[in-house]
């Protein structure tokens, strides 16, 4: 048994709750995972890990022991990296979690040039528009879009954006056009979620107020790439990111409303996991999607 694999795995399966959730993440049978950690409590002479048929909890000492694994895993880790960072290439696994049709039209396009820049690197892009939690699900870095992430988490400003609220001609000729944020509890609006049939779309004033306003569809979608194809169906008013809705408002295909309101913004950011250390691998991609992005969506910041 490598100690430092099992402190590793020790530590997945307290953040986990769960020997076979640890074994996946970290490759290995659920038996051997098992094996590991009851090897830890034998060489430490205490339990670490109460089971039961329904859950597994730590013990006080499985609590105080994983407090002092996981610096010394940070400490081996940031180690590496350093040494890591003399050689010339970057080695290693990048798991990202990315937004469906963002990922689609802005990250695909720039996977090519990082893996031909890193050949060392094995890169897996998982697409979906649900917020995964890092730690649990594995993951080594999301793209979010628009939704401030968790403050429990690490976050840098890829680019900004903003929002604007689209109708067909269509649809306005047969149902009015709405002048100000409240009107628009009057129509149907194409809402962008999958589990409630009303939502509440935050506008600001120039005076620095806020409105909410609760609004309501006959349809709902789980991807702004469907609530696009709808509302230029006539279907209803749409709440979308700029970059999305632009080409069909040059097109004539949606028009803009309500522009004297300032709509919510769409920043676009990259969510690492706690902790102050930043993995070489993780850090690059981040570094490779912001200078992409300052050309095509605008400079987001530093956090």
């Amino acid at each position: 048994m490598d100690r430092l694999e099992a402190l590793r795995l020790f530590v997945r399966v307290a953040e986990r709750g769960s020997f076979s959730a640890a074994a996946r993440d970290l490759r290995v049978k659920q038996s051997t995972a098992s094996k590991w950690v009851a090897e830890l409590e034998r060489q430490l002479g205490l339990g670490l890990v109460e089971r039961t048929t329904r859950a597994l909890h730590l013990t006080d000492d499985g609590r105080r022991f994983l407090a002092h694994a996981q610096q010394v895993l940070a400490s081996w880790d940031e180690l590496v990296e350093q040494l890591q960072e003399r050689t010339p290439e970057p080695v290693g696994r990048l798991r990202v979690s990315v937004p469906v049709v963002f990922g689609q039209r802005f990250v695909v396009p720039l996977v090519g040039a990082f893996v031909e820049a890193n050949p060392r690197v094995d890169l897996q892009l998982v697409f979906g528009d649900r917020f995964v939690n890092l730690v649990d699900d594995g993951f080594d870095l999301a793209i979010r879009v628009g939704v401030s992430p968790d403050a429990s988490f690490r976050v840098r400003k890829l680019a900004d954006g903003g929002r604007s609220v689209v109708a067909a001609k269509r649809y306005l000729d047969a149902r009015g056009w709405p002048k100000r944020p409240a009107d628009l509890e009057r129509h149907d609006c194409l809402i962008h979620s999958d589990a409630e049939p009303s939502v509440i779309w935050r506008f600001g004033t120039r005076g620095g107020d806020e409105v909410p306003v609760r609004v309501r569809g006959r349809v709902s979608v789980t991807t702004s790439e469907a609530a696009l194809a709808l509302a230029k169906q006539g279907l209803g008013i749409a709440l979308l990111a700029d970059w999305l809705v632009e080409p069909e408002v040059a097109a004539g295909r949606l028009v803009k409303l309500l522009e004297r309101a300032t709509t919510p913004p769409a920043p676009v950011y990259a969510v690492l996991p706690p902790g102050r250390y930043t993995p070489r691998l993780t850090r690059l991609f981040v570094d490779h999607l912001a200078a992409a992005f300052a050309r095509t969506l605008g400079a987001g910041r530093r956090p």
